[in-house]
């Protein structure tokens, strides 16, 4: 099951504190909210159809809905893209430099845990009242989600290395987890990954695609949804895709192709027409990394619109919605059997079903700007002032 939506497109502001002071590029961020709100879709359409309550649309039917994890891969990508568009520059110059690291480490941990570690230990705090409450809400999900024993890899951020086999506590954190400990990995690599003519970036896109195909084959699961069992390696793959991404997006590679409103528009119509007919997963790895320079590249109308105003807040604050979401899911997860038992539905009627829909966005949003303004930026600016 985020999203990996851990990447702060505003740190490329030569406003902000970052080490270096680089282009901002505008119209990713507004990306980030799009493909973090159609995670939360996913997450609608798991909450219902798991609980034997239908989903959104008939998974026979489409997979739009089903297909949704893979925008945590587009977020994977995205992620090493930003990354060495922030940081490449200054590793490439001053390569293995301890203030370097740690500033890019901090940088990063202040970007991810305070959030993480408020969501979890509201759940910590709340789990117990709720269940004693509220008996009734306990199933056998119930004690996997809160086992005791997932809290260390939780707090560790080791939640994508199969250290507690299943999803726990605030589920949409395993690709926190990920995404740190990726970095962690990346400043061996950032001073000279750089130096890559274009023959030898094709080559180390081909390999890394390479990789991931042997993940997905050996993997049980044969898709990309690897979460908890070892997501991380999903994570670091396609991470290292987004910086070459980033090195043929210097070189201005397809530029007067993929720069066009058109581009951006047909390759987003494939990406959704793959989701409806659930083509194999692997296909989006190219569609999304195409995608992405496309809309980096584009400077006309695809960007006017991405950079309206309430587009934009959304990836803003799409960080805040990646995981308090998890925390709206659970609500709902939990009260679902008891609603269906009272009520008598064999599927969420369709009436409900669309009230559903609106009260869970409207909630996450509405918290997301609350943890987003007080505890994920401000916990944050407290955190570098103490640096």
């Amino acid at each position: 099951m985020k999203t990996g939506l851990t990447i702060n497109t505003n740190a490329t502001n030569s406003k902000n504190t970052d080490p270096l002071k680089v282009s901002y590029l505008s119209s990713l961020t507004p990306l980030r909210g799009i493909a973090a709100l159609w995670v939360v879709l996913f997450h609608i359409d798991v909450s219902t159809y798991y609980r034997d309550l239908g989903g959104i649309l008939p998974r026979a039917a489409t997979g739009i809905f089903s297909k949704g994890y893979l925008w945590v891969d587009f977020f994977f990508l995205l992620s090493g893209f930003i990354i060495y568009h922030v940081y490449g520059q200054l590793f490439k110059e001053n390569g293995y430099s301890i203030q370097n690291i740690k500033s890019f480490l901090w940088s990063r941990f202040t970007r991810l845990y305070p959030l993480h570690f408020f969501t979890l230990i509201l759940l910590i705090i709340t789990v117990p009242i709720i269940g004693k409450t509220y008996p009734q809400l306990q199933d056998d999900s119930w004690h996997l989600y809160f086992s005791n024993t997932a809290l260390f890899s939780q707090f560790f951020m080791t939640n994508a290395m199969n250290f507690y086999h299943f999803l726990s506590w605030n589920m949409p954190s395993w690709s926190i987890g990920a995404e740190w400990w990726t970095y962690c990995f990346a400043i061996l690599v950032l001073p000279i990954i750089g130096h890559s003519k274009r023959y030898l970036i094709y080559i180390k896109l081909f390999v890394l695609f390479g990789c991931i195909s042997l993940l997905v084959n050996f993997h049980p699961n044969h898709n990309l949804d690897i979460t908890w069992d070892y997501g991380f390696i999903r994570c670091i793959f396609q991470f290292f895709i987004g910086i070459n991404l980033y090195l043929l997006f210097q070189m201005n590679w397809n530029n007067n192709i993929l720069q066009k409103d058109i581009t951006c528009i047909l390759l987003f119509v494939f990406i959704s027409i793959g989701f409806h007919y659930k083509i194999h997963d692997l296909v989006f790895i190219p569609l999304f990394s195409l995608f992405l320079l496309a809309v980096a590249y584009n400077n006309s109308s695809i960007k006017s619109i991405l950079e309206k105003r309430y587009i934009k807040y959304l990836g803003d604050i799409s960080y805040s919605i990646y995981l308090m979401h998890g925390l709206v899911f659970f609500f709902f997860w939990f009260q679902f059997p008891s609603w269906k038992q009272n009520y008598g539905w064999d599927r969420l009627p369709s009436n409900l079903y669309l009230l559903y829909i609106i009260t869970f966005l409207s909630i996450t949003v509405l918290l997301s700007a609350l943890s987003h303004r007080y505890i994920e930026v401000g916990c944050r600016n407290l955190l570098r002032k103490l640096k």
